[in-house]
């Protein structure tokens, strides 16, 4: 029996838990490889093989996915200092606020909705952008090592791509079934909302360069479902890349994690599904990019270009956070200070003060009311569409947390001091806000 050896090998370019899974792949493609143990935190592969291992080929496997084997273990020092990296992410936001500014003032660009609040078409956007990424660019990197070797390759990556569609579809469905779950019947969307917040909080960093998301959020069991689908699907060659795109679900990479705990607290199975869909459709162009992933990582536009998008995604971080704390009437989101102004004033009949609310599928329309302290107030809520997270609502002051149903539904109170009554969804992502004044 030939003797088993073990070989460590540093690899330049492993910074998440997708690079690990490629390695492993890439590794095993040879036929006296056993065993591949990566570790991308450390920038690592151990190797366990028979035989002769060739360093050559095996770098020449990984190098057009954007890593390199290197002489030595990899210097994290070479990298940028953090100051560096800290004060080019200020500059970058100071940069992006005043372009914002003076769009706003010109007019080009519409008023953008700061409650974090995202539309389809922002999701799609934010999909292009996890496209350039070589974390979900490693899904690309895997069909081409694995089902896209064949000459239908066009056919396959069709098949491949509809099923990454497909899957993120039926996983969102069942997200937003578990989503309505938790929010209406167990009261979790302050915490579905922190857990948004901390996943759009830490991939903005990772995308800055500031810390590593990979080493702070666990992703061993995705990357074990993963790889253990992987190879069962490798035995079905017809049917691998429909398969093989569709457990790309299950990839370990940031952004899709962090779409995933979006959609979950969106509550709503068909616009979570649809949310899952567009993300989905918006990263196609990673089997477009993996060829050119190389050259285009190793450029200083690309650096700049996805620190850029990690702070846009930060703020969007931000955002959540500032609904997190909306849930408690505390407000940290200054570009909310002023919103819903346009709203109405309550009518008084018979000494009740009465003001009407209609809950649709964008939120609370009109969403600011005024009312006179000291007067009782009828408040009538017409729900309209009640199937998303906008159907939980609650009001902090009042005390009020409750499902709107199909129909009228009626809240009375009467207000005893002058100040703002916040109201919110479960997740404070639709928001709005009752003035009592004297």
């Amino acid at each position: 029996m030939a003797k088993l050896k073990k070989a460590t090998l540093y690899i330049n370019g492993m910074h998440c838990p997708s690079c690990d899974v490629l390695m492993n792949d890439k590794f095993r493609e040879e036929a006296n490889v056993i065993d591949v143990k990566p570790d991308f935190q450390h920038q690592k592969v151990e190797v366990f093989y028979t035989g002769h291992l060739d360093r050559t080929v095996l770098n020449n496997k990984i190098k057009q996915f954007g890593y390199e084997i290197v002489e030595g273990e990899v210097i994290k020092a070479e990298a940028e200092p953090f100051r560096k990296r800290f004060f080019e992410a200020l500059g970058i936001t100071a940069i992006l606020v005043i372009l914002y500014l003076i769009a706003q003032e010109l007019g080009i660009v519409p008023s953008f909705n700061f409650s974090g609040n995202l539309s389809l078409l922002t999701i799609f956007v934010i999909g292009l952008v996890a496209s350039t990424s070589t974390c979900m660019a490693t899904s690309g990197a895997l069909f081409l090592s694995t089902v896209g070797k064949s000459r239908d390759n066009f056919s396959q990556s069709l098949f491949f791509n509809a099923g990454r569609i497909v899957s993120y579809g039926f996983f969102g469905f069942l997200a937003g079934l578990v989503g309505q779950a938790l929010i209406t019947n167990l009261k979790f969307g302050p915490f579905l909302t922190l857990l948004a917040a901390v996943f759009m909080i830490l991939l903005g960093l990772d995308m800055a360069k500031i810390l590593s998301i990979g080493s702070i959020i666990p992703s061993g069991l995705n990357k074990s479902i993963f790889e253990n689908l992987e190879h069962k699907l490798m035995k079905y060659p017809r049917k691998a890349p429909f398969f093989l795109g569709a457990i790309t679900y299950f990839l370990p990479c940031g952004f899709t994690q962090a779409v995933q705990v979006y959609a979950l607290g969106l509550a709503s199975p068909f616009l979570s599904a649809a949310t899952m869909m567009v993300f989905a459709i918006g990263t196609t162009p990673a089997l477009l990019l993996v060829g050119g992933l190389s050259s285009l990582t190793k450029s200083g536009f690309y650096s700049y270009f996805m620190k850029t998008m990690g702070v846009i995604v930060f703020i969007i971080g931000f955002f959540y956070f500032s609904n997190f704390l909306s849930l408690y009437n505390i407000n940290i989101n200054p570009l909310l200070t002023n919103a819903g102004k346009n709203g109405m004033s309550a009518s008084l009949e018979n000494g009740v003060q009465t003001i009407n609310m209609r809950v649709v599928a964008s939120g609370y329309v009109p969403n600011y009311f005024t009312v006179k302290k000291g007067i009782p107030v009828k408040w009538k809520i017409q729900g309209e569409n009640v199937f998303g997270c906008q159907a939980y609502f609650i009001v902090p002051t009042l005390g009020v947390q409750k499902t709107i149903e199909l129909g009228e539904n009626l809240i009375e109170f009467t207000p005893t001091a002058a100040g703002p009554i916040n109201f919110s969804c479960g997740m404070g992502m639709y928001r709005g806000r009752i003035e009592v004044i004297d």
